[in-house]
């Protein structure tokens, strides 16, 4: 007997202006709109949102409304068409999270009683981790039953997250008649193998006894896995939409899971079922994604000059029968069959490389056919002219850069059991780092705790407290003296981080 029913969803980018194009940013809304209309259909008791609801932390006031009215008119109508509303559970992901800071755009949602977003409690002195019930009057909390269902939920934890597997065994409670469902945002090493991800370690594995379900976000690509000769207990959907092209090249399954709890003799049962995401989907029992077409050989070998490599490319796009922009058949931008097209230009040519102009060629694209957006790639084109070595095999600028933090990783043998942790920890640091405004002491603070837990694998003890000031040191020093544990600039220091901190309070 089906006892409770949810669905599980991770990664929506909302806010995201992908080629700066406004049908895009519509199209991220299309797919969560349609998630709901899914949730009422099926009847589900609550829909879990596994981390990265935004695409930025920073948003327009745009994004909020357009949202607010969304999940507003969602809720009304479930209470009509259902007699209660279906809750949004929510995580905060990489992309949510004001990771030095309580407040977010997540946690203003939670206090209009939009979402329910949950978040377990950390305490780093012993490194444990408390679930609270939600509470519905402060909207906090890091654990909510509904029906015969427990959802624990805990914020991106970086490569850190690792460390906290053990502290989740013991905070989370197993009885038979209660399925437990555990949200987190982090992804399993090797499912993208582009990107770090977490090892499926025994403490991981361990989890399996109290978890029946682990819902992730984070990577865009959907996976069910677990133990290997046992059942799938870990589950990613991927996210709703395409968000980068190398999401099209390399074919990512992308869906919504729906999940039901059955009540056997003598466990509950999870059964899971994906409504996928399809290019171009407009059917109901399917997530309507925009109509992404690539074109990976486009050949103009042996052209003598750019103008020829226009026609050929024409020529060769006529062959799929897109609707000529001007037709009949010509669709509307809004409509999800509209395709964005992407090719790859190939070839050895005989004149310069330097006459491919990329950007007219793709106005001369757009011209001609009924196309939402183009987009042209020439790394694979070769010169002979230009003596350009053929570039076959050239890796995206994250693959690069993964390999380029890898390869420091490595220089030292000492930190080889701490190798995609580091990874994982570069990568964090890079992306704070390039916000508006980075937290300096946070990072530092952050960095410095790693260090401290991982103090073993240095050349050296690592030192953390203040050492101790002298009598007549003491005296001099006033409460505007002092400062954080380790010597540095102070005009460096009220130059960047406070100006930053109070920066960060406004935005706050």
């Amino acid at each position: 007997m089906v006892v409770a029913k949810f669905i599980h969803i991770a990664d929506l980018h909302l806010g995201k202006r992908q080629y700066n194009n406004e049908e895009r940013y519509n199209d991220y809304f299309r797919a969560f709109q349609a998630v709901l209309n899914l949730a009422l259909r099926e009847e589900v008791d609550f829909i879990l949102i596994a981390g990265d609801m935004f695409d930025n932390r920073k948003l327009n006031p745009k994004i909020i409304t357009r949202l607010f009215y969304m999940i507003t008119n969602f809720k009304k109508k479930s209470v009509e068409e259902l007699n209660r509303p279906i809750h949004l559970i929510c995580i905060e992901g990489n992309h949510d999270a004001n990771l030095f800071s309580k407040q977010s755009w997540m946690t203003f949602l939670a206090d209009l009683d939009l979402i329910i977003l949950l978040s377990g409690n950390h305490n780093k002195s012993d490194n444990t981790v408390h679930f609270e019930p939600y509470n519905h009057e402060t909207h906090r909390g890091g654990m909510i039953q509904i029906k015969n269902v427990k959802i624990y939920g805990f914020p991106y934890f970086g490569n850190s997250i690792t460390r906290l597997f053990g502290s989740f065994y013991e905070a989370i409670e197993k009885d038979d008649k209660i399925g437990n469902v555990l949200m987190l945002h982090f992804g399993i090493r090797g499912q993208v193998p582009s990107q770090p991800g977490i090892e499926i370690t025994q403490e991981l594995k361990r989890l399996h006894e109290k978890i029946d379900y682990l819902a992730l976000g984070h990577f865009h690509k959907k996976y069910p896995t677990g133990d290997p000769n046992d059942e799938d207990w870990i589950y990613n959907p991927g996210s709703l939409e395409i968000t980068d092209i190398k999401e099209v090249i390399d074919e990512y399954e992308r869906c919504a899971f729906l999940v039901e709890t059955l009540e056997t003799s003598s466990k509950l049962e999870f059964r899971t079922r994906p409504f996928q995401c399809i290019s171009g989907a407009i059917e109901e029992n399917l997530i309507p994604n925009r109509n992404f077409q690539h074109l990976s050989n486009v050949s103009i070998e042996g052209s003598t000059s750019f103008k020829e490599s226009i026609e050929r490319v024409l020529s060769y796009i006529e062959t799929f029968s897109y609707p000529l922009k001007n037709s009949g058949l010509a669709s509307n931008h809004s409509y999800p069959r509209c395709p964005v097209l992407s090719l790859n230009l190939v070839g050895n040519i005989s004149y310069s490389r330097l006459d491919v102009n990329i950007y007219q060629l793709r106005e001369l694209i757009m011209e001609k056919f009924s196309l939402l957006e183009v987009r042209i790639y020439s790394r694979f084109l070769t010169s002979t002219l230009d003596e350009i070595v053929d570039f076959k095999g050239a890796k995206t600028f994250q693959e690069i850069e993964n390999e380029v933090f890898l390869a420091l990783a490595k220089t030292n043998p000492r930190y080889e059991s701490k190798i995609n942790e580091i990874v994982m920890l570069m990568n964090t640091l890079k992306s704070e780092m390039l916000v508006r405004q980075p937290k300096y002491s946070a990072l530092k603070d952050m960095i410095k705790e790693w260090c401290s837990e991982n103090a073993s694998i240095f050349d050296t003890p690592i030192i953390l407290t203040r050492p101790e000031v002298g009598p007549a040191e003491e005296e001099s020093l006033t409460d505007e003296d002092e400062y954080d544990d380790e010597d540095f600039d102070e005009e460096i220091y009220d130059k960047y981080i406070l100006d930053s901190d109070e920066n960060s309070k406004e935005d706050d």
